[in-house]
């Protein structure tokens, strides 16, 4: 096949669904029979917890329970504290032991026992082995504490073994739960124990037969958001995932934290590779707040300790079902908060699923985002992905979002035929994939761009349109693509969109010699987006142009703007 005949089997979108089409672009390997297993029996997979005593808790565990259709008897109320940190006794009492046998009264678990016979050297002991259970998730609901506290007077023999940073007994309370199925005693609580999936290959090898039990929460600062979570999964299950992928690096060639810097390059490849409009940042510091951000499908960035940059602003792009994550040490810290640490604030912005720490973990015990970008796109759930990237159980990491929710769980054909009847813009996202995936695969720009010119697509969706103009000026083919950008913004762009192509626009005035035609499109940017939070940084921009410009009055004008703008 050459490239012009790849091109036009993309853009008609045959009938291959997008798990296919991932491992024919990708060299991925799914076994597409033990997804749709997967997909049919993931409702009755689950357990859903609640605090009993908070009414909100339960009516976000119903709100999900009514929109999974998730049996009632999948229901489980617990008398519970109402703070987020809970103490390992109480976590004991409270909550794992009423789990673990409302799990074994309801036939969940089958369980055997093993007797290890006593010597001369040690007492005998009594294992209680989990054989099967038809529950691989845990979902937590807004209520559930989040962590456990340090408990001093903890003695273990064994703990001497661990190193001595890792040498601590609090815990995230969903890496607690995660182990459930193995008998405690069987499990050193004084630091963290390998995860014995790591990188499973196999969706469905995840369970607690297995080793792990996927637990993860809908929670957040508010129920309200809670529920949303619930919601803007099945849109984007329903839907699509779509929009662009940003990851914002450090720039690290070398040192102990290089290895979180490789997790986020590994990421933006495979989202790449995927097909989407994938942007990496690898300078030093985070994306400016100014950064034009827009239609958020993913985010991984790292190393602030509270949320900042354009993830703050008034009105994040987040696409339904967009996953974001920061990496830090304690961006799970609280999840009540808007504004501290990073999960909070994510969520608030409009994130669908992320995940984060509770405590220090350090860096090599936090979820590798290779990894769970790679299970993303091979078809993993959430859950599935979540647990495949972590090294090590029983330590920091708290899941946030529907563990069932499957990005990429639609065939595209149907996605594709969906969306024509629906006349849905989110068709033209899936034109921008086929394209990327199509330059993924080799095909000639100048092919790419032929094929664009006839497609009604590319003069009436806002990212269509940019791409067309991006791949113009790939080629050195500048007025066709300052021409397509001026069409992008009569298309009704959102906002973040929009301060891009204007930026575009006003690099290549300058580019031109055209000072004074630059200056307009900044001045522009800065009166359709009034609260654009580097205002100051492009008013003295502003103002070196209109220098070169030679206009000494738009430049007193500037001045005297600049002595107002904090």
């Amino acid at each position: 096949m050459n490239g012009l005949d790849r091109m036009r089997w993309l853009m008609k979108m045959p009938m291959l669904s997008w798990m296919v089409m991932l491992c024919v672009l990708m060299s991925l390997s799914v076994t597409h029979a033990e997804d749709a297993v997967a997909s049919l029996e993931r409702e009755t997979s689950a357990l859903v917890i609640y605090n009993a005593d908070m009414p909100a808790s339960k009516k976000v565990a119903e709100h999900y329970r009514q929109l999974r259709g998730i049996p009632q008897h999948h229901l489980l109320g617990l008398s519970l504290s109402q703070e987020e940190s809970i103490s390992r006794e109480d976590f004991k009492i409270s909550l794992y032991g009423p789990v673990f046998a409302y799990l074994k009264e309801n036939d969940f678990f089958d369980t055997e026992y093993e007797i290890i016979p006593a010597t001369r050297e040690r007492p005998g002991i009594v294992y209680e082995n989990l054989k099967t259970s038809t529950i691989r998730y845990l979902v937590l609901c807004y209520g559930i504490p989040l962590k456990i506290s340090e408990d001093s007077t903890l003695e273990e023999r064994g703990a001497e073994s661990v190193r001595i940073e890792l040498r601590k007994n609090r815990a995230a309370v969903d890496h607690e739960l995660a182990w459930m199925g193995r008998d405690p005693k069987r499990v050193l609580l004084s630091g963290p124990f390998e995860n014995p999936l790591y990188h499973a290959t196999r969706s469905m090898d995840i369970k607690p037969e297995n080793g792990v039990m996927m637990v993860a929460r809908l929670d957040g600062p508010s129920p309200e958001i809670a529920m949303r979570l619930v919601d803007q999964a099945i849109e984007a299950e329903r839907e699509g995932l779509w929009g662009r992928a940003y990851f914002d690096s450090r720039g690290l060639q070398t040192g102990p934290y290089l290895q979180g810097d490789q997790w986020i390059r590994g990421a933006a490849e495979w989202a790449r590779k995927a097909g989407f409009e994938t942007i990496l940042d690898d300078q030093p510091e985070l994306m400016a707040s100014g950064y034009p951000m827009s239609d958020i499908a993913f985010y991984f960035g790292w190393y602030a300790e509270n949320a900042q940059g354009p993830l703050t602003r008034e009105s994040v792009p987040f696409m339904p079902g967009a996953i974001a994550y920061h990496l830090h040490s304690y961006s799970a810290a609280t999840l009540r908060s808007t504004e501290r640490h990073w999960v909070g604030p994510l969520l608030h912005a409009g994130a669908t699923a992320t995940m984060g720490c509770v405590d220090e973990p350090y860096l090599g015990a936090t979820p590798e985002l290779d990894v769970f970008m790679e299970k993303i796109l091979m078809g993993f759930s959430f859950g599935e992905a979540a647990y495949a990237a972590q090294r090590v159980l029983s330590w920091q990491t708290t899941v946030v979002g529907d563990p069932l929710y499957h990005p990429l769980g639609k065939p595209i054909q149907w996605l594709q035929e969906e969306l024509t009847q629906a006349r849905s813009p989110k068709l033209g996202w899936l034109r921008v994939l086929a394209i990327n995936q199509a330059l993924q695969q080799g095909t000639e720009r100048a092919t790419l761009i032929q094929l664009l010119e006839k497609e009604t697509l590319s003069q009436t969706h806002p990212a269509v349109c940019e791409k067309l103009a991006d791949l113009y000026l790939s080629v050195n083919r500048t007025e066709e693509a300052r021409a397509s950008y001026e069409r992008a913004l009569l298309l009704k762009p959102s906002r973040d969109q929009q301060n891009r192509l204007l930026l575009n626009l006003a690099q290549l005035d300058q580019q031109a010699g055209d000072w004074k035609g630059a200056l307009d499109r900044m001045e522009t940017l800065l009166e359709k987006d009034p609260t654009f939070p580097q205002k100051k940084m492009m008013l003295t921009r502003m103002k070196l142009v209109a220098e070169q410009a030679d206009l000494p009055e738009a430049v007193l004008a500037i001045e005297q703007q600049l002595t107002i703008t904090p």
